[in-house]
């Protein structure tokens, strides 16, 4: 019996001090900064165009460079072609979310939210 107890308590040992071990991709992971990107896609009344509105901060810089993403995104026909062109400017997707609203009792998607992050460096 003794013999069995020892050896439950040295495996369980082994077992705990292997499950605390931590790789180093997951320690650099925590230690990298992000800029996020908050991406407001609405369709155009009587048209297939989109409206966008990008949101990087409330920062003089921010707010001028999310002016200058939603200006250039706007008008686009495809979701695909927002998240491309972000995409080719650093920015990774992290999260979708739909714009919903209700009327009576009737819901619908008035549009969608896409958050996106691009590293600091």
């Amino acid at each position: 019996m003794r013999l069995i107890l020892t050896l439950m308590c040295i495996i369980t040992i082994g077992y705990c001090s292997y499950a605390q071990k931590t790789q180093q991709g997951e320690l650099s992971n925590q230690t990298q900064a992000y800029s996020y990107a908050y991406i407001t896609v609405e369709g155009k009344g009587f048209s297939k165009k989109l409206k966008v509105e990008v949101d990087l901060g409330d920062s003089p810089e921010q707010i001028k460079a999310g002016k200058e993403y939603s200006d250039i995104l706007t008008n686009k026909r495809s979701y695909a072609a927002i998240l491309n062109y972000m995409t080719e400017n650093q920015f990774e997707f992290v999260e979708s979310r739909d714009n919903n609203f209700s009327i009576s009792g009737t819901g619908g998607t008035d549009g969608i939210i896409f958050i996106m992050r691009k590293k600091l460096h």
